[in-house]
């Protein structure tokens, strides 16, 4: 059963602590040690009038924790719900609201108005944003210093609206953000949930985790990996032999995962295809759950498409041996006896099945013995008809004391006919990064 759901610099540029999202950890309560790529951007958080507006300066703490220079700017509207005082004492930076208006300009510090303001910021994000400052951003109208300084931005920008489902779902909201996604700007969109007005549906802001995901999409994705299909499969597959009993190993499905966010941020359209989802992953990643090999076969075959170019990256760590049969209740000790020989049979391998001729494969391997290791890496670069699988690129895994299975770290070699890299160990997310550079550098 399939249920779907929610670069690599040469010196390992995304030095990022993998326990951030592991366990489903919230990120405000993290230890956090920074994402590179995000550390000393400016992010520029304008806020509208919101009920929402409350987890705002927990949304600028985050960023702050991630390294990012963090500044406010207010409606006076806003102040109604959250006071300028709270993000000042969380982020030391001056807010900008009508009374904190300046144009004098001092070497120290930079000047609060909405021109100043709007040149510093690498990216701005109106967090939230509500119908009616959706309705002016897409019309022009700069009537409040909110409005007048995304007006005046000309870094990236990015909506993330909250309000009532009636008044999201109208056709003048849907209009304005259809204008606004026109103009260039990012929407992340509301989730589902009972509102503050005790209605269910479409509209509560969206979570800051999010947030933060669409934002660092928005500072790294890249030309070569946006709008590319890609298929990811984690975890290990589970091979029943009676009602509560199983073949597996000792995947945790991480590597996927992370491989799978890092994907994401690079702005490829990404299926992820697995037994375990151990970390918060982006809305935008489809997930599929899958338990044994034939299920995981396919739901990869059923997201091919069917012209264009579609990566496989087959993390999935899949049984080579399933039982010979499968009972369809638990089998009794007493029946059994003091022995029990489970008769198992080859399995079928996936990447040596998958034969499209749009399907770009790379392969994962694991490894304990290091000598045979790479040799056994590099076979799998061999065509089909010469023993091989047809893989690209493989990446290799040798499993040791310091990169043991649900580690989140990892160190692993790349190996294509013409190239091989080796990443030193580190996080998990890095790893993701450098495969998805070695893959690009290799087909560019």
């Amino acid at each position: 059963m399939a249920r779907s759901s929610r670069y690599f610099d040469n010196e390992c540029k995304y030095n990022y602590l993998a326990s951030l999202f592991v366990d489903g950890g919230n990120m405000q309560d993290s230890i956090l040690s920074g994402l590179e790529f995000i550390k000393g951007k400016n992010i520029l958080l304008l806020v509208s009038a919101s009920i929402a507006a409350y987890k705002t300066p927990d949304l600028g703490n985050t960023f702050k924790k991630l390294g990012a220079n963090v500044r406010v700017v207010m409606s006076e509207e806003a102040k109604k719900f959250v006071t300028p005082l709270c993000f000042e004492a969380i982020l030391h930076t001056k807010v900008l609201h009508a009374d904190t208006e300046s144009w004098i300009e001092t070497k120290d510090e930079l000047s609060c108005n909405h021109i100043a303001y709007a040149k510093w910021a690498d990216i701005a994000i109106v967090a939230p944003a509500s119908a009616n400052t959706l309705a002016k951003i897409a019309w022009g109208i700069a009537d409040n210093l909110v409005l007048s300084t995304l007006l005046a931005c000309k870094a990236p920008k990015m909506v993330a609206p909250a309000m009532n489902t009636a008044m999201f779902e109208s056709p003048q909201t849907r209009h304005c953000l259809k204008y606004l996604k026109d103009y260039g700007f990012g929407i992340i969109e509301p989730r589902v949930g009972l509102l503050a007005c005790d209605t269910y549906g479409k509209g509560a802001m969206s979570e800051i985790e999010e947030i933060i995901f669409e934002a660092c999409k928005r500072l790294v994705s890249n030309d070569f990996w946006q709008d590319k299909e890609v298929i990811i499969t984690g975890g290990g597959s589970v091979e029943n032999i009676d009602s509560v009993r199983y073949l597996s190993n000792h995947s945790s499905g991480l590597q996927a995962s992370f491989l799978a966010i890092a994907l994401y941020l690079l702005g490829a359209k990404v299926v992820l295809i697995a037994s375990s989802f151990p970390i918060i992953l982006p809305l935008g990643v489809k997930r599929f759950e899958v338990t044994d090999s034939a299920s995981y076969l396919k739901t990869i075959k059923e997201n091919i498409p069917q012209k264009e170019r579609v990566f496989l990256f087959m993390a999935g760590a899949i049984s080579d041996y399933v039982p010979k049969k499968r009972f369809e209740s638990k089998l009794k000790k007493e029946n059994i006896g003091e022995n029990w020989n489970i008769e198992c049979v080859k399995n079928i391998d996936i990447l040596k099945e998958l034969c499209f001729p749009n399907l770009i494969k790379i392969g994962f391997k694991a490894e304990c013995d290091e000598a045979r290791a790479i040799q056994s890496a590099q076979k799998m670069l061999q065509d089909i008809h010469d023993g091989g699988k047809g893989c690209k690129v493989v990446c290799l895994n040798i499993i040791g004391k310091h990169n043991p299975f649900g580690s989140s770290n990892n160190e692993m070699m790349f190996f294509s006919k013409t190239a091989t890299h080796h990443a030193t160990l580190k996080d998990k997310l890095s790893i993701s990064f450098e495969i998805t550079d070695f893959v690009q550098r290799l087909l560019c």
